[in-house]
């Protein structure tokens, strides 16, 4: 029988890998060995304690029980202190720190500009890279820890992530919600607030008020302001039958300037000249931030901090 003295560091890494992955074979993808290996080593841990840790939910998917969890989040701490501890000994923290930022559509184009310039100091000692994801893609790769950060407009987390609430962000209804099927003056299709600032009216519009036939610009499915569409289209009582699916705000944003369709965009990113609708505080946001509770080496805790502290 296994006693507490059997317990290391491979045993305690083996169950955070699980627990944040909630797989055998993720764990033992991250962790460089066998599934084998990775169930003897659980095995083991369970042996020790004379407790259960997993329960299977599904063919792969793995469920923590209260003393998994427990476990997990003792082995998290002591392994970062032991991993702060020997990262302030290797001469590896005098390199530069590798750092993979992950941003939504919306805050790539809203609050990156920011964040690299309040990063301008940080830069000479910082591998710094940034990326364009949807929220759902997001969430994936921080869990996986396969970036040390991420940036989205909806609070999704997990127990294996921190969750940071950032800034606002004011959503808009924007374009030509009235627009019909047809063509506008000289055949070109009507465009809202050609040659104006952006107008924004706070009438929100009620039900039957949006027209069948208008040209509806969407995010796809899994991106943060996806959600409010589906909410925006739920709440006045509209199922759009002319709908064009974008994978980007900026695609959205280029056809939305030439005057065609209308859209759900934070109020930042509305192109000059288009018509804008306030839809109140059900559609007010926030940015929040994501990142592992383990994994990451004090400088790039220090940049997390840095990056929160730079937008709220």
């Amino acid at each position: 029988m296994a006693r507490i003295d059997d317990i290391s560091f491979t045993l305690l890494n083996t169950i955070v890998a699980v627990y944040e992955t909630r797989e055998f074979t993720a764990a033992a993808d991250e962790l460089g060995i066998a599934q084998s290996t990775v169930s003897k080593r659980i095995a083991t841990l369970e042996d020790v304690f004379g407790l259960s840790l997993f329960v299977r939910r599904s063919k792969s998917e793995l469920l923590p029980t209260p003393a998994g969890r427990r476990l997990y989040s003792s082995a998290a701490g002591l392994l970062q202190q032991w991993s702060d501890a020997v990262y302030h000994m290797s001469a590896n923290n005098f390199q530069k720190t590798p750092f993979s930022l992950l941003l939504s559509h919306t805050a790539s184009s809203t609050l990156l500009p920011q964040v690299i310039q309040g990063m301008q100091s940080s830069l000479d000692t910082t591998d710094f890279s940034a990326h364009t994801m949807n929220s759902e893609q997001i969430l994936e790769s921080i869990v996986k820890k396969h970036a040390h950060m991420g940036i989205v407009e909806k609070p999704m987390s997990t127990d294996v992530l921190r969750l940071d609430v950032l800034r606002e962000d004011r959503l808009v209804l924007a374009g030509d919600y009235r627009q019909h099927r047809g063509m506008g003056e000289h055949g070109h299709p009507a465009r809202s607030g050609s040659g104006a600032s952006s107008r924004t009216s706070s009438a929100f519009p009620g039900e039957g008020e949006v027209s069948p036939d208008a040209l509806w610009l969407v995010r796809e499915t899994g991106s943060g302001v996806r959600y409010f569409t589906d909410l925006f289209f739920r709440t006045v009582g509209l199922s759009p039958s002319r709908v064009v699916e974008l994978d980007s705000n900026e695609k959205i944003r280029s056809v939305l300037a030439s005057g065609v369709g209308c859209t759900i965009l934070s109020q930042d990113s509305v192109p000059e000249g288009i018509a804008t609708v306030d839809l109140g505080d059900s559609f007010i946001r926030h940015f929040y931030a994501l990142t592992p509770k383990t994994g990451l080496n004090p400088d790039q805790r220090m940049l997390v901090e840095k990056i929160i502290a730079l937008l709220r």
